[in-house]
Parts: structure tokens; C-alpha cells; sequence
């Protein structure tokens, strides 16, 4: 059973933990480990020039967790951060904004909850590290110039200081975003080197990111109804349920009331991927937590997500996770 806490709780158990810190003589690293009987973890918050920081976090827990947050804060957003997934899964929902999502490797997210409740699960043993890169919004618009109309609609708010309604946006991370990530995580370099290094690679990383989501908004943008949302929804509870036979997406959409072009365009614009990617996200993402709770061998989990050849699901699951399902299964 998983133990439930509130974030008033979970900060004050890691409060608790014994914890070492260490900040670097140039006061732009600071670096906090903690133990103890809810698990262990570790924090980097790195301050960098042009408004740029990263912040580098690892956690194992010891059981499963779920923890309820209230946010309350009316605060306008001072900043931009993503933050990519590199390992571990966590399954969150911002009540009243989103559906249960599932932030996994290979995803990212940007998101702006001032108020309402948010939900979290955190499974036993499972290793989750993040890396969070932001840029001040004021750095941002001055970065983008003239250019502020190209920022996603956000983005554009946040730095013309408009009024931001609450959001949440999940991309998928690239294989160019990736190797920037193993890059921060294996920073070669020490000291002040290692700061103009991790830098370089912070504006790298927003580059990317920036240059993926304003061309998906430039090439897949339609105007979308509360009905057309809904029925983007629809789609996606259909997929869901015939993993193991999916429709076409002509029939798809026939069977949701929408034409092939509106739904693969709304979909993108609703879920951040493709409806088949998303397909793609949703078994890996059950196959993990199968796995994870030792609730079915290989070939079972290949078969309860939709995949007759189990060499097939091998593949795809080393490909999204970089690990053999048998592998995973033995670890747990």
C-alpha cells in the first residue's frame, strides 16, 4: 500500500534525514544530499550568467508514495523551466487541468499551477533524476528580441508580463536534447570551466526545446472547440482500450466524429505528440509499471500491452527506457 502524504509532510520527512551540503567557493553551485527511512536523494541548484540556472535532481524511495499538493500561490512565474526526464517515472495529475500524465524518460514538461490540487505517485525503488534548465523571463525577452511572436502563446504572456492562465505542456525530449543531458550529467570539466561549460550547454538545451515547440505550434496549430477537445479525448480513451487491435486513424477519427487532418493536428496540439507516439508512450509507460511491481513476467507484459512478438517489445522498451524489460524485472 502506498504511503500518503501531503507536501507538508514530505518536506518535513527529508528535513529529518540526515543531509550534507556543500556550496562551492564561487557561490554558483550548491549541492544538498539526504538518507534516511524514506529514501535518499540528492539536489544540485547551479546559478549561471544571463539569467540561466540548472537544477539536477535524484531520488529513491524506500516504498511507494503519493503525495497531495495544494498550491495557493498567486505568484507570476519569474522564470522559464523545463524539466526533462532522465530516468524513473513519476504519474501526476493537476485536478481540474489535466488527466493522470505519466512524466517518463524521454519526456519534458513546462507547467504554470499556481492554485489547485496536484497528485503524485512515486514508486519503490524506482531511480527518478530530472534536470530542470530555466532561463529568467526578462533574459528570455531580450534573447528573443523581436522575435516574441514566434514563442509559444505561454511563453509569449510570461515575458510580455501578461495575464498567465494555468498550464501544462508535456513535449517529447530529442535525441539532440538527450545527448545535452548526458552532457550536464557527465560535465567533464571543474570549477570555473565547469561552469561556462554547463552554461553553454543550459543555452543549448533551451535552444532546442524552444526551436522544437515553436515549430510544432507553426506546422500543427488549428483552432480547436471545447466539442473538438472533447472529442480528441475520446480518441485517446479508444486507443487505450484496444492496445491490442488499435483503429486506423481513419477510423479513428470516424468513430470520434472528427476528420483525419483536425484530429492529427489536435492531437498534437492536446497530448504533445502524434496519436500513434502517443500509443507508443502509453504501453511503454504500462509496461514499465508492470514490470515495476513484479505483477507479470516479460513475455506477459509484451502481451497485456499489444505486442504479439515479444523480441519487438524488447527492442522498443530498451529504445525508450535503455534497459532490457528482463533486466528492469530483476532489479525490482
Amino acid at each position: 500500500m502506498s504511503l500518503k502524504l501531503s507536501d507538508s509532510d514530505w518536506c518535513e520527512l527529508w528535513q529529518e534525514q540526515d543531509r550534507s551540503a556543500t556550496i562551492s567557493s564561487a557561490s554558483a553551485f550548491e549541492q544538498c544530499t539526504f538518507a534516511g527511512q524514506l529514501g535518499w536523494g540528492s539536489e544540485q541548484q547551479i546559478s549561471l550568467r544571463n539569467g540561466l540556472h540548472l537544477v539536477i535532481s535524484g531520488y529513491r524511495l524506500w516504498e511507494d508514495v503519493t503525495i497531495s499538493s495544494q498550491h495557493s500561490s498567486e505568484t507570476y512565474p519569474g522564470n522559464v523551466c523545463i524539466s526533462f526526464v532522465v530516468s524513473g517515472i513519476v504519474r501526476t495529475i493537476h485536478h481540474g487541468l489535466t488527466d493522470y500524465i505519466v512524466e517518463l524518460p524521454g519526456k519534458n514538461y513546462l507547467e504554470f499551477v499556481p492554485e489547485g490540487r496536484e497528485t503524485e505517485d512515486w514508486a519503490a525503488g524506482d531511480h527518478i533524476v530530472k534536470v530542470r534548465a530555466g532561463i529568467q523571463s526578462e533574459a528570455l525577452r531580450q534573447m528573443s528580441g523581436e522575435s516574441v511572436s514566434a514563442l509559444p502563446k505561454e511563453l509569449q504572456l510570461l515575458v510580455e508580463q501578461q495575464e498567465l492562465s494555468p498550464y501544462y505542456r508535456m513535449e517529447t525530449t530529442t535525441l539532440e536534447m538527450h545527448q545535452v543531458l548526458q552532457q550536464i550529467l557527465n560535465c567533464p570539466y571543474q570549477n570555473w570551466t565547469r561552469r561556462f561549460y554547463l552554461e553553454s550547454k543550459a543555452l543549448e538545451l533551451l535552444i532546442l526545446w524552444l526551436s522544437q515547440v515553436s515549430g510544432n505550434e507553426g506546422s500543427h496549430s488549428c483552432k480547436l472547440s471545447a466539442a473538438d477537445i472533447n472529442c480528441i479525448h475520446q480518441a485517446k480513451e479508444v486507443l487505450i482500450h484496444h492496445l491490442h487491435q488499435p483503429p486506423s486513424l481513419l477510423e479513428l477519427a470516424r468513430q470520434v466524429g472528427l476528420n483525419d487532418r483536425k484530429l492529427k493536428q489536435g492531437f498534437r496540439q492536446v497530448f504533445g505528440t502524434t496519436v500513434f507516439g502517443y500509443l507508443h508512450d502509453y504501453r511503454m509507460q504500462q509496461a514499465y509499471q508492470l514490470l515495476s511491481a513484479g505483477q507479470t513476467n516479460v513475455k506477459e507484459t509484451a502481451q497485456r500491452v499489444g505486442y504479439a512478438s515479444q523480441s519487438a517489445f524488447n527492442a522498443a522498451f530498451k529504445k525508450r527506457f535503455g534497459v532490457n524489460p528482463k533486466a528492469l524485472q530483476q532489479r525490482k
